[in-house]
């Protein structure tokens, strides 16, 4: 065999063997014999691929149960492609089944704007649950209703910060491209994985990028993912009102729909006007709205307005920001009703917040505060004490962004 033909076969093989190495894996999706209820549904699927199915059998008098490989999963809902089952199909095949109970307690309304479903064996949208230490959004996830803000720390504060949050039992981390740390929490998130604390579905994750337009905010999104090191983020809010605000949120919508996202919402947003201007171009209801909000500024007003549509508050300032936290910690009603329960003041606070309907984010990269402000499900406060702290409203802001 001659030195040209022995390197032709050289070839050959060697492309043979690299075709063989990037051949996709796929395995199949067993409906049950129920292919039909499904708009999008294909018999393969790649491995790791995220795969979403849209169930457009919807009656109005039953439940809904949605089972993979027998595991019971928990849909997301839109108004225009019905229950949304996400996954991400594994190196096996799998079988997909449903079952219907009687009494669609969660329907969505037809005429509900946006994604407002609530999964079914669940508790109301809305409601804060102390036992779970959790509330159902309207967009079907779950979120922790105390959690740590890493505003103002750099990489390596919010890397620490992020760890021992969840040490201490916190599941929700927030953060924004903003803040320039999102590496650290990823870092931090990673570090307490690896030791076995937490996986990444036990916690929630939250990012905010700026306004701007659509093709930027695409940009963002991807850059947040990696910085973060995580397949998905939770929660995703524009941080504040922009140029674009429509653009932006159409491309948060569009990372939801393939999976880059779970959940959306808006931040320093304070007006039912603001609020109304959203949902006149949303075609997936805000879940959330982040906004300053402390014993000096409760702006009850927005949270009741915005029950409607199943969106909950957040507070990103709860003890009132840097600067004023020792005015907050220093009020004498939030410092008799501490002496009362023999809790520090930053517990009183937060425990108020979690009582009035506020999910919470004290920032602190002191593991001791953190582990502190996380130690508020062993007292609950009673309505005439929660009716002396609503008292202390002066509908007085710190910051105006």
């Amino acid at each position: 065999m001659g030195k040209w033909t022995g390197n032709v076969i050289i070839i050959c093989l060697l492309l043979t063997l690299f075709a063989a190495c990037g051949q996709a894996e796929y395995h199949t999706v067993d409906y049950s014999g129920n292919k039909d209820c499904f708009t999008n549904a294909k018999d393969r699927y790649r491995v790791g691929e995220q795969v979403e199915l849209y169930f457009d059998l919807i009656a109005t008098d039953v439940d809904y149960t949605f089972y993979i490989d027998g595991e019971s999963v928990n849909p997301g809902y839109d108004s225009a492609k019905g229950y949304i089952i996400s996954f991400t199909m594994p190196d096996h095949d799998v079988v997909f089944d449903y079952e219907m109970e009687d009494s669609m307690s969660y329907l969505v309304p037809e005429d509900e704007p946006g994604n407002s479903a609530v999964s079914p064996g669940t508790e109301e949208t809305g409601v804060f649950d102390f036992q779970t230490e959790k509330v159902l959004l309207n967009s079907g996830w779950e979120m922790p209703i105390i959690g740590t803000g890493t505003w103002t720390l750099s990489d390596e504060e919010a890397e620490n910060s992020t760890y021992y949050a969840l040490k201490s039992g916190m599941r929700l981390i927030d953060t924004a491209r903003y803040y320039q740390n999102e590496t650290g929490v990823g870092k931090g998130l990673k570090r307490a994985i690896d030791e076995g604390i937490v996986t990444r579905e036990d916690v929630f994750i939250t990012s905010k990028i700026f306004g701007g337009d659509y093709d930027r905010a695409g940009e963002m999104i991807d850059a947040a993912l990696e910085d973060l090191g995580v397949e998905y983020i939770d929660l995703m809010l524009i941080h504040q009102p922009g140029a674009d605000d429509a653009g932006v949120y159409k491309a948060m919508e569009e990372a939801v729909g393939n999976g880059k996202i779970h959940s959306i919402g808006i931040s320093n947003y304070y007006t039912k006007e603001q609020v109304d201007e959203v949902l006149s171009f949303a075609e997936i209801t805000p879940a959330v709205i982040q906004n300053e909000n402390h014993i000096y500024y409760q702006n009850a007003e927005l949270r009741e307005y915005v029950k409607q549509y199943g969106v909950v508050m957040e507070s990103w300032y709860p003890f009132g920001g840097r600067g004023h936290t020792q005015e907050n910690f220093e009020n004498e009603v939030i410092r008799e009703i501490a002496e009362a329960h023999e809790k520090t003041e930053a517990q009183i606070i937060l425990r108020w917040h979690l009582q009035d309907g506020y999910i919470a984010i004290p920032g602190s990269s002191n593991p001791d505060h953190i582990a502190e402000n996380y130690d508020i499900f062993d007292f609950e406060l009673s309505e005439e004490e929660m009716e002396k702290i609503r008292g202390i409203d002066e509908q007085r802001r710190y910051e105006h962004w």
